[in-house]
């Protein structure tokens, strides 16, 4: 025993020794999902609550993806009678297509909604306080690697399912729970609020891509309200409890290192991230796009999530110096001309940058969506592929 210890420790330092790292539990680089939310997290019976998920491939860029949502009745007699307690279900996929009793396939696509039937808790009696603390809906995601069909037959779902088991197809299950419960409205759980994201303690525009020198050290924060960790009250066996939830944080990135994997949001911590190209970690090349992808995802001890999406960029000196001299509005688009603007990076109007704004050969312009909420004269800013920051002289007034 004492030899096969020494073992391990051994091949760990040989490894350590040979300049080996291990990925970090942020680090994405496969099919994964990061969360599944469900708004609101708590609801009453016969009310729907929407699911939306977050998933990222980044081995397979471009390739089609296709999101399964199935649902299950809730027991609240907890006797282990809801088809989703069948485990099997996660290594044997094809059981789906079987629709054993109390499961429904909810839809396809990355959003769905589920609900309860109406009658859920009329096997209990009416004083009963299982209405109050409520009975668990359960919900599967099912992320494929390949497009499906939302018209398949049950013939058709089994053959996507079959190829699932036999690994011939990527696939990755997600479970989330919706607690179903008569509490009062006021009383129920409700999704922490995510504010913007501050890099280095300034707000990062809404919609913009962090930029970031290679191998650089930033400071990320999100500032999560007190109110996020909601006060209830629990039953037990005992009496009522009064209980206040714990939120607590987790980032995750297809590349760059966080010090930190988890943190409680309470007191506005900061983690500090550190962008690929560092040579303290020679493994984390800088990407050959330069971009790359960061998620922050919060949860409460109650189920409910929130989750934020951001791209990063990593300076390029090399990329072309551009010159902004006009911009104009036609419809939803915003339309800036000049010079040598492949070499623009993101174009802000007021505090938030154009919707999918990307260079347009053809037009020989920066073109993208005025962003939502934006009206009235603003200005126009813009950041560079070198990472640099224009300050034009220019104007828009978005109806």
């Amino acid at each position: 025993m004492i030899a096969r210890a020494l073992g391990v420790v051994l091949v760990v330092a040989l490894a350590q020794g040979c300049g080996a790292s291990f990925p970090p539990e942020t680090l994405v680089d496969s099919l994964r999902v990061l969360a599944v939310t469900a708004e609101p997290p708590e609801v009453g019976p016969g009310e729907p609550s929407s699911l939306s998920v977050l998933y990222a491939d980044p081995s397979r860029v471009g390739g089609a993806s296709t999101v399964l949502w199935v649902g299950c009745e809730p027991d609240p007699q907890d006797l282990g009678r809801s088809a989703c307690n069948d485990a099997t279900i996660l290594l044997q996929p094809t059981k789906i297509s079987d629709y054993p009793q109390g499961l429904q396939l909810l839809g396809f696509g990355p959003r769905a909604s589920y609900k309860s039937t109406a009658q859920v808790f009329d096997v209990l009696d009416a004083g009963s306080p299982l209405r109050q603390s409520g009975t668990i809906g359960q919900v599967m995601a099912l992320v494929v690697g390949e497009a499906v069909d939302p018209s398949a037959t049950a013939d058709k779902l089994r053959g996507y399912f079959e190829r699932i088991e036999k690994k011939e197809t990527q696939a990755v299950v997600a479970l989330t729970r919706i607690l179903v419960s008569e509490k009062p409205q006021a009383d129920r759980n409700t999704n922490p609020p995510l504010g913007r994201l501050k890099v280095g303690g300034a707000p990062l525009p809404v919609g913009a891509r962090l930029r970031l020198e290679a191998g650089a050290t930033v400071d990320l924060s999100v500032d999560v309200p007190a109110s996020a960790a909601q006060t209830y009250v629990e039953q037990r066996p005992t009496g009522p409890v009064t209980r206040t939830e714990k939120v607590v944080g987790a980032w995750y990135s297809t590349r760059g290192r966080f010090d930190r994997e988890r943190f409680d949001v309470s007191g506005a911590p900061v983690t500090r991230f550190t962008a690929p190209g560092s040579a303290q970690f020679p493994d984390d090349l800088v990407p050959e796009r330069r971009t790359g992808s960061l998620w922050l995802v919060v949860r409460d001890d109650r189920g409910g999530q929130a989750f934020a999406s951001h791209s990063f960029f990593i300076c390029d000196a090399a990329a072309a110096q551009p010159k902004i001299l006009q911009a104009s509005v036609s419809g939803e688009d915003v339309i800036v001309t000049g010079e040598r603007l492949e070499g623009l990076l993101d174009v802000m109007v007021g505090d938030a940058a154009l919707v999918r704004g990307a260079y347009d050969s053809v037009r020989q312009a920066f073109v993208g969506q005025r962003p939502a909420g934006v009206s009235g004269r603003v200005a126009l800013t813009a950041t560079t592929r070198r990472c640099e920051t224009l300050r034009p002289p220019l104007e828009l007034t978005l109806p």
